[in-house]
């Protein structure tokens, strides 16, 4: 089980979902995963993170599409 801290950044969440971190910047700009860009960094809140997979389970979607 990764330990995942309480304020993520871009890469974090690319390896935790097993997906690239520009598909992550994409996720962030379309709207589809919650964050926040503090100076130029995307910023993203742990439980935002679970919220997406989450959804990505319940929806029975794939992390790529």
């Amino acid at each position: 089980m990764i330990s995942l801290n309480p304020t993520l950044d871009v890469k974090d969440c690319a390896e935790y979902l097993k997906i690239s971190p520009v598909t992550v910047k994409s996720r962030l700009r379309e709207g589809k995963l919650k964050g926040y860009k503090q100076g130029i960094y995307w910023r993203i809140k742990r439980e935002w993170l679970l919220e997406y997979e989450q959804e990505l389970i319940n929806t029975n979607l794939p992390i790529t599409q």
